[in-house]
């Protein structure tokens, strides 16, 4: 096995130039130049595969000193749009592409959790996220949903859907990021919520003043920070609520206790504990999902928290880069990617994020990797990004 670093990945024109750099004598370097204080781009090519590989290399304690962070981003899912990774990431240092996707007419949605600076974009499924807490240190885990308005120690009114119509039975929390054309006509009645303190609402608690009771018909505007909860046909209004009533709204995450600044989801998880571990059957996924080679994404952190790696190995492209199972992208980081960190160390939880055509590395606006489709860079549903805080984004 040898391994080489290249400046650019050559396009599919540029076979001869690509044919000579194989030629070249093989080197082994294990360190990577810096793109912005603490982050490091390493280009892999290996030839067993044949894999094509990026990999962002981000010490957290160095990039957090220098006005560095972490951020997911969103297409207009509301309004039934993707966006490519390279326009999510417009202003941004660096970013690789998010979540699976699916259409939920007429809106689309991701298939897992989404936060965003705190506030709650999308619920969690069975699958497993990557999440920061507020201190900005990383985790990957499978969380579940519980919310509900609390008016008294003893009256809490539970919410078990957001951004989508409430059974007929239950009720529904709508936020600013929900379809644009939701309204309560569909409800027995809706109750208008303005915060009376912070807006975030992921894996935390917030006290809300009732604005408004909506009635049947009335049209819906949320602006940023307004939340609407909304009841069913059915629901039984036990403890019915007035305008200007105080009460707190809760929307936890367990398992973790933290509230969150940022997650995004993906599945199934690839490294636990530093061991391959593919629970791609508890995350409801299929087996030829797993064992056929395929462009990858993924996302992973070393033992000590510190170190995060973003990686995306090119595929579908024979003779060039084969792309892969899960089982050699999980070995690969779980056990081959401190050969190559400028850190040493390798993923001790990893996460499989949407790959195929949607796999998309870019930085400082370019694409650096080599997407499958023939059309190039595919539209998606979200992304993570490498922003500078200091900077106006």
């Amino acid at each position: 096995m040898w391994h080489r670093r290249f400046p650019l990945i050559p396009s599919r024109a540029d076979g001869l130039v690509w044919l000579l750099l194989l030629l070249l004598p093989a080197c082994h370097s294990t360190s990577a130049p810096a793109i912005a204080p603490g982050v490091y781009h390493h280009q892999l090519y290996l030839t067993q595969g044949p894999w094509a590989i990026n990999i962002l290399e981000i010490d957290l304690s160095e990039a957090r000193e220098a006005g560095l962070d972490l951020r997911t981003a969103r297409a207009d899912l509301a309004h039934g749009n993707l966006e490519k990774t390279s326009a999510l990431a417009a202003n941004a240092v660096a970013a690789i592409n998010g979540d699976f996707f699916y259409r939920d007419e007429p809106v689309l949605r991701t298939a897992g959790l989404q936060v965003r600076q705190g506030q709650l974009l999308q619920l969690p499924q069975k699958r497993s996220v990557f999440a920061l807490n507020a201190q900005g240190r990383p985790s990957i885990e499978v969380f579940h949903f519980e919310a509900g308005l609390i008016r008294a120690p003893d009256q809490i009114l539970p919410i078990n859907a957001l951004n989508r119509r409430p059974a007929a039975n239950g009720l529904s929390l709508y936020t600013q990021f929900g379809p644009g054309y939701v309204d309560s006509s569909r409800a027995q009645i809706g109750y208008l919520l303005e915060p009376l303190g912070s807006r975030r609402l992921a894996n935390d608690t917030v006290t809300a003043r009732v604005a408004q009771v909506l009635p049947v018909n009335a049209n819906l505007g949320l602006a940023d920070g307004q939340w609407l909860v909304s009841a069913g046909v059915n629901y039984l209004n036990n403890t019915p609520l007035a305008p200007g009533d105080t009460v707190r709204l809760f929307c936890l995450l367990p398992p973790t206790l933290q509230p969150l600044r940022e997650g995004i989801g993906g599945g199934p998880r690839l490294v636990r504990d530093g061991e391959v571990s593919i629970e791609f059957e508890q995350e409801g996924l299929g087996r030829k999902f797993v064992d056929e080679r395929h462009p990858r994404t993924a996302i992973g952190y070393a033992e000590n928290q510190e170190v995060l790696f973003l990686v995306t190995v090119d595929g579908r492209q024979p003779g060039y880069s084969e792309g892969m199972t899960l089982p050699e992208l999980a070995d690969f980081l779980c056990c081959k990617l401190a050969e190559y960190a400028n850190s040493g160390a390798n993923a001790y939880q990893a996460l499989n994020l949407d790959g195929g055509g949607s796999t998309t590395m870019v930085i400082h606006q370019q694409v650096v990797n080599r997407p499958s489709d023939e059309t190039g860079e595919r539209p998606v549903a979200n992304a993570l990004l490498v922003v500078d805080t200091t900077a106006a984004l």
